[in-house]
């Protein structure tokens, strides 16, 4: 047993989100947990909350049994050659960035290494996220059962057989929250042009995406049968898909989609 239960290295929004949603779910006390953060003053914030904290990322990774790693993609070619100079019991490994795979993170740190690949989206941040998991070869069943627990707290999860299925699944998951923003935006734009507050707009039109999400998550009908059950035959809704449709909007999400896999492999170059 370590120093610390539990450690994020890069204690960002996101990184900073897993770790209260696990104090939340009382996986563990914030005294057990350490938090890396470059910013005196952020790192003084999570002292406050009652977080050990430290200016010093190899701390995380010799001093925690569980060393999130919540650092930007960019940043592992920094940070990977120096914990390698680690000497210390290896800690169990959950990476958090996009594209970063098993096989870069091993040539640093060995293949001994236990690592378990998540990608959460940043609606875990209130709890209701979705997060996809993965192990290497050297992580054990009992290690991914816990790091898929502690996202179960923060919304849904799904575990993968192979890593590369955590590329594919990005556009509909981890990057799907800037589409719907963005859908979002639109309608709200269009709804202040014909006269409607912008703060009714919005206070509507997230209501009836969760109330259209809750109707999908029931799974009696199709996303193409509840279309259906809306429009009309003549009526208002079936005019607004007809544009949808005649502007290519399913081909111009497969684009997007397409896209950003296509990235994620990149990243992991």
């Amino acid at each position: 047993m370590k120093t610390y239960r539990f450690g994020v290295l890069g204690a960002g929004n996101m990184g900073t989100a897993i770790v209260e949603g696990a104090v939340r779910a009382g996986l563990f006390p914030p005294a057990q947990a350490l938090l890396f953060n470059r910013s005196a003053e952020k790192r003084e914030k999570n002292r406050e909350k009652g977080f050990a904290v430290t200016g010093d990322y190899t701390e995380v990774y010799t001093a925690c049994d569980t060393v999130v790693l919540g650092v930007k993609p960019q940043n592992f070619d920094e940070i990977l050659p120096v914990l390698a100079g680690c000497r210390c019991e290896k800690p169990l490994v959950v990476s958090i960035a996009a594209g970063i795979t098993f096989a870069k993170i091993e040539r640093a740190l060995g293949a001994d290494t236990p690592i378990v690949r998540v990608m959460p989206n940043t609606p875990l941040m209130l709890g209701e996220g979705a997060a996809q998991l993965v192990k290497n070869a050297a992580a054990t069943q009992q290690q991914l059962d816990a790091v898929r627990a502690l996202f179960d707290t923060m919304g849904v999860t799904a575990v993968f057989d192979e890593e590369s299925m955590l590329n594919e699944v990005i556009p509909y998951a981890g990057s799907a929250p800037a589409y719907i923003y963005a859908f979002a935006d639109a309608m709200v734009r269009s709804a202040v042009q014909h006269g409607v507050p912008e703060a009714d707009a919005l206070g509507m039109f997230c209501q009836t995406m969760i109330g259209s999400a809750k109707m999908l998550l029931q799974g009696d009908r199709t996303p193409a049968e509840l279309i259906g059950a809306v429009c009309s035959p003549g009526g208002t809704t079936v005019e607004a898909m007809k544009v949808l449709e005649s502007r290519g909007l399913y081909d111009i999400l497969a684009e997007a989609c397409d896209n950003c896999i296509a990235r994620a492999y990149e990243l992991g170059k």
